[in-house]
């Protein structure tokens, strides 16, 4: 059945991981640059600053975070093979964990040393964390399935 609860979970968390493409992910204000980081770009707020940083900078977290949304709604539609539906929803959450640890430990320091200055957080650093937490719930939902299931097996 689609109208599990952990139907639900997945669909927000998509819908977290898809909305870091309108929200911003973090501002570096700085001495040399001012830059704010979205999921598709890097932008800088002095006019005509030339940006140190190659296009593709971004490319790699915008990827996954892709992969990642599409395995989501994939996940939703395997809901008669619980199996796989368990499979994809592990490779999702060691894809977001990549994410996550590739936006806090890599690109916040890269372009911390770019600016020279602090970082002040968006509300789309918070959405990964967001969807981690769904993606937990969901992951409890499934798993109770699997065990419900188990049970009345062991009955017949």
């Amino acid at each position: 059945m689609i109208q599990r609860k952990q139907t639900i979970f997945l669909l927000l968390s998509a819908i977290a991981l898809g909305l870091l493409h309108y929200f911003p992910l973090a501002s570096f204000i700085g001495d040399k640059d001012s830059l704010v980081m979205y999921i598709y770009q890097v932008v800088s707020l002095v006019p005509d600053q030339v940006s140190a940083l190659p296009d593709y900078f971004i490319f790699p977290i915008l990827a996954v975070n892709s992969m990642i949304i599409l395995l989501t709604i994939l996940t939703i539609f395997l809901f008669k093979n619980r199996r796989m539906q368990l499979n994809l929803l592990r490779f999702s959450l060691i894809l977001l964990l990549i994410m996550i640890g590739s936006f806090f430990f890599y690109y916040v320091n890269i372009l911390e040393k770019a600016t020279g200055g602090l970082t002040h957080y968006e509300i789309g650093s918070y959405m990964p964390l967001v969807a981690f937490v769904f993606y937990i719930l969901a992951y409890r939902g499934i798993m109770s399935d699997e065990k419900l299931v188990r049970s009345a097996d062991r009955l017949r």
